[in-house]
């Protein structure tokens, strides 16, 4: 569904990205995990082309998104065909960016309105089951500011998945949010991976990781460091800065 090959990045003569190489299988559900300044949130904003990279290859779904040789391209790839592969691409932030002048309804419903073209009335009716799903069908006509952290992303999970993506980007969705409120939105993304959507989700969630990734990934100054399922990745880490990671944040 992913395929990213020798992946930079670089902002000036700053390098986050040094090369790396990722394959994500439809249905899978990967945890990207390391210290702070890592390149895991530039890593995401890269795949969903908030970020161009600066050398390497992005697919999707088996369609090049973009391949570039020291920031420039490759292929010239037409911009149509990019916003279309971007709209299989869901991503929830940090910080809930929903529009605070919009009910949860309406935040929903905007995006398939505006970029899908899909009637009113269809949207509507399928940002409440989106709501529904997420918890909140009682909160559809409230505006964020009345809503909790925990609640405004759950609505930013339902307004990513009403573009019916392929694949869903979580960057650290839970690092914003009160101790009490981290569980009501993990709840939601392990019900989307029983669903099998396939995910890459940067988090410091590791008991997240350890029950619902089949595959976790340490990443440190740009790269990969290590990559396993997370019985082996946690129990028995291989490499020395895993190791002293893991130490700390378990």
């Amino acid at each position: 569904m992913i395929v990213l090959q020798n992946i930079h990045k670089a902002f000036g003569n700053l390098k986050v990205l040094k090369g790396i190489n990722l394959e994500v299988t439809k249905g899978e559900v990967v945890c990207v995990i390391g210290p702070s300044g890592s390149g895991k949130s530039t890593l995401l904003r890269c795949i969903n082309h908030l970020e161009r990279i600066t050398t390497g290859k992005i697919l999707i779904d088996g369609e090049v998104m973009d391949e570039r040789k020291d920031n420039h391209d490759l292929q010239k790839i037409h911009m149509k065909k990019v916003l279309s592969l971007c709209t299989e691409v869901g991503m929830v932030f940090q910080r809930f960016n929903l529009f605070p002048h919009m009910t949860a309804l309406e935040n929903v419903m905007e995006a398939p309105v505006q970029v899908r073209k899909t009637p009113k009335e269809q949207a509507a009716l399928e940002a409440r089951e989106l709501l529904a799903k997420v918890g909140l069908s009682d909160k559809v006509d409230e505006y964020p500011s009345r809503l909790s952290g925990g609640q405004q992303q759950r609505v930013a999970i339902a307004r990513a998945l009403a573009m019916k993506p392929k694949v869903m980007l979580f960057d650290e969705p839970t690092s914003a949010l009160d101790p009490e409120l981290v569980g009501e939105v993990l709840e939601v993304m392990k019900s989307l991976a029983n669903e099998h959507m396939t995910m890459i989700v940067v988090t410091h969630e590791m008991g997240f990781a350890r029950d619902v990734a089949q595959r976790v990934i340490f990443m440190d100054e740009g790269i990969i460091i290590e990559e396993s399922p997370p019985e082996e990745i946690f129990s028995n880490p291989k490499h020395e800065r895993t190791k002293a990671f893991l130490s700390r944040v378990l």
